[in-house]
């Protein structure tokens, strides 16, 4: 453990292999490490040491060295892979943790390196018959894509000529020859059957004897039995002189897996793109400045304040600050939007970002581990791995399914000899059972979609971090949407101070130095108009925050209070009638006004403006339309509350509503049986979005894992909230239709394979057909853009 500290911990970083560096050897000669024979040479008991780490007792000192590794998996083709996979790796010494997702192809393993380094993990999977490649190592990955594509081709190609010889022989081209020169014709079906069921079907025979070892039954083991099942079975009748032979059904059988399996995966690859680019991004490298030089590093390296330079042509690796530059840039992997930004000294940058033009000198915000790309990929993966009563209850049906089909095909071959029809008639009926129940389209039914909607909504900038609550968003009938920043463009400028008892600028100064304390955007934007105009701040005592209502604090002209009507009247400051007056006619077009006071007087206020989305009217006719109640809600007066609500045709509203007022005004909806969603900032919002059905956070600048929404929405477009209700509906739509299918397909198949109405080959076909349906309807999915 000490040996691996010290390379884990040295300033090049942790090396690939531990055992083959020059410390561990010198270690291991000089009997400071005990050699692997005497290790093997030790009874179990003793060769043990204290603190042995297996999956359920991690020390606290190993749990700071368990590392995280993304493996991408070629080859699983149902949920049961996946389980399998993840059964494996958690009886592995080293494994800390590890979930294997099947819609994404990707395992997210944590792990000792000391017990079990990365070239043991990739071992252990491939011998269970898939290939398993780290995540950045696009070379491998694109290499099984090709042995797959290679055993599909070869097969198909042997495939069609044992098809053609078949097809002769069953159009009776042949009749003129006798049975003994017919006969003939069997060798080259064998010959042609068997690199087809045991090169083209390799994978799928080891992957199903490896779930035997391990008592998981998948489809590979219903395919592998099948397979095999009919070859063997021909080849038997072929030593008997027998002329019904079904080397095509085997060969066939392997084929259109292999081409279904090979369309699956490019359906899947093409849905999860998205997700593969984002995990490359977090796999960057960044150029930081030290000491007026270039240093190249992993992203993941660099800590909150180092610099570092982004040329044109390059993607930004880490969220920073622009310390000086300005560039265009390309938000679209993160937002969905394919229009350029332009950033300049002083803005916030989002790492993906990619540099169209121009030099830009950043700050470090936030390190790898907590940027926007990562906090995506998160979002996604939770979302993937959660599994509604739907998917769990088809993962169980799918789990059982193939032994329960063994013992249906058993059941039906006995069942028909047992009255009275041949064993050989009663052996092709239940090969044919074995053959149509294969429950590959149930298996891809609902993860396929569901994958499917995931990819989709994150190109278009919307994040899905919670899957239940984006299935829910079909059943929404009420939409509550925050005011500001959300219908707004939440850019507050001050127009302008009202003032009687000071001159404007004296008024602002008192105010101003009561808003450094704060970060509300009001508060921002009082103390960049002072600095603008030079006025001298000064830092209040006694300074006392109250969220939604307003400030208080001690200056050395005395006590200041800023904040809403209510605040004031609650802190005992009297507000004249004609100034009250004053505020309402700023306030009924619209504006924000903000009431400031000493001396126990409300002394005038500010009047802040902020334009409304271009298109929010649109939108929110749109869902009105739509049948959606909208409601109107804001921290601010009910008079600009309800001007806002009017310019949009909001028949619901309610002003100075605080961030539990938000939430009870969620839960009355909800009372009156009202399936609700909240639209909100995020964070501010976050109690009536964690209260609502759906809670959907808008705009770009939230922290994704901090807010408390089910969705967000990355880009300020507000179009994208009929967009997200639209998909969702899609995708439930489809899932239920590609459900209905699976089940219905094997509702009607397999009476007709018992009634001998079906052979092998046709419930091969039928196989086939049934999965390319699911897959076809699908992609409607993968084709849903906004127009």
């Amino acid at each position: 453990m000490a040996v691996f500290q010290i390379l884990f911990n040295r300033p090049g970083g942790p090396p690939g292999n531990f055992e083959e560096t020059e410390l561990y050897q010198v270690c291991e000669a000089a009997g400071i490490i005990p050699q692997k024979k005497e290790q093997a040479s030790t009874p179990a008991s003793d060769a043990a040491p204290e603190n042995f780490v297996t999956l359920s007792s991690p020390s606290p000192e190993q749990e700071n060295l368990a590392q995280e590794l993304s493996i991408k998996i070629d080859g699983m083709w149902c949920s049961a892979c996946a389980w399998l996979i993840e059964v494996l790796l958690r009886n592995m010494k080293g494994i800390v943790e590890a979930r294997v997702c099947f819609l994404s192809d990707l395992a997210t393993i944590k792990y000792l390196p000391h017990r079990s380094p990365p070239g043991k993990i990739l071992s252990a999977i491939s011998r269970l018959g898939y290939h398993a490649a780290l995540l950045e190592d696009h070379d491998e990955t694109s290499k099984e894509q090709k042995r797959l594509l290679l055993r599909l081709g070869i097969s198909s190609i042997l495939t069609m000529n044992i098809m053609m010889i078949s097809f002769a022989l069953y159009a009776g081209f042949f009749q003129e020859l006798d049975e003994d020169a017919i006969r003939y014709f069997s060798y080259p079906l064998l010959f042609l059957a068997t690199p087809v069921v045991f090169y083209g079907g390799f994978p799928i025979i080891k992957r199903a004897c490896s779930g035997l070892r391990f008592r998981s039954f998948s489809m590979d083991t219903l395919i592998a039995f099948g397979a095999l099942s009919a070859y063997f079975y021909s080849l038997a009748m072929m030593t008997q002189g027998s002329l019904h032979l079904y080397f095509d059904t085997s060969a066939m059988l392997v084929t259109l897996v292999l081409l279904g399996k090979y369309v699956e995966k490019e359906a899947r690859d093409r849905a999860t793109r998205g997700m593969v680019a984002l995990h490359g991004l977090c796999a960057a490298k960044v150029r930081l400045i030290k000491e007026k030089s270039e240093i190249w590093t992993a992203a993941a390296a660099a800590k909150p304040g180092d610099e570092f330079l982004v040329l044109a042509g390059e993607k930004i690796p880490l969220d920073g600050a622009i310390l000086s530059g300005r560039a265009s840039l390309d938000e679209s992997i993160l937002t969905g939007e394919s229009r350029p930004v332009r950033k300049s000294c002083g803005d916030p940058v989002l790492g993906g970002s990619l540099v169209l033009d121009g030099r830009l000198l950043l700050r470090t915000t936030r390190v790898a581990a907590e940027s926007a790309v990562s906090q995506m990929l998160s979002m996604m993966h939770h979302a993937l791995d959660h599994k509604n009563p739907v998917e769990l209850l088809a993962d169980r049906i799918t789990r059982w399914l193939a032994p329960a089909i063994l013992l249906l095909a058993a059941g039906t071959v006995a069942y028909l000899y047992g009255q009275g029809v041949s064993l050989d008639e009663a052996l092709l009926r239940g090969l044919t059972v074995l053959v149509i129940t294969c429950p590959c389209a149930l298996g891809i039914a609902t993860p396929l979609a569901k994958v499917a909607a995931i990819g989709v909504s994150r190109s278009n900038g919307i994040v899905v971090q919670d899957s239940e609550a984006f299935e829910r968003a079909k059943s929404l009938d009420t939409l509550i949407f925050d005011k500001t920043g959300t219908l707004t463009e939440g850019r507050f400028s001050l127009a302008e101070v009202f003032a009687d008892s000071v001159k404007r600028e004296e008024a602002l100064r008192r105010v101003a130095s009561l808003e450094t304390l704060s970060d509300h955007f009001l508060a921002n934007e009082m103390v960049r108009k002072a600095k603008d105009l030079c006025l001298e701040l000064e830092e209040p005592d006694c300074f006392a925050s109250f969220e939604g209502l307003g400030l208080r604090g001690k200056l050395k002209c005395g006590e200041v209070c800023a904040g809403n009507r209510r605040f004031m009247k609650d802190q005992g400051f009297m507000l004249a009638s004609s100034l009250d007056e004053q505020a309402n006619l700023h306030e009924a077009r619209g504006m924000t006004v903000v009431f400031f006071g000493w001396d126990g007087e409300v002394q005038g206020f500010l009047i802040f403006g902020d334009a409304l989305r271009v298109e929010a009217k649109q939108v929110i006719s749109e869902l009105e339309a739509e049948g959606f109640e909208v409601c109107l809600v804001s921290g601010d007066s009910l008079g600009t509350t309800r001007a806002i609500a009017q310019e949009l045709g909001i028949k619901n509203l309610a002003g100075q509503a605080l961030p539990k007022n938000k939430m009870d005004l969620v839960r009355q909806f909800q009372e009156r049986g009202r399936c609700v969603g909240m639209v909100g900032d995020g964070i501010n919002d976050a109690p009536a979005l964690a209260q609502a059905d759906v809670g959907i956070a808008f705009g770009s600048g939230v922290n994704l894992l901090q807010n408390a929404s089910d969705l967000t929405i990355l880009h300020k477009d507000l179009r994208k909230i009929p967009d997200t209700l639209r998909l969702s509906t899609l995708t439930t739509k489809i899932i239920k239709e590609n459900l209905v299918m699976a089940f219905l397909y094997n509702a009607l198949g397999i009476p007709l394979a018992v009634a001998g109405m079906l052979n092998p080959l046709l419930a091969v076909l039928a196989m086939f057909a049934s999965s390319l349906t699911v897959i076809g309807n699908t992609l409607r999915i993968s084709k849903f853009l906004r127009k």
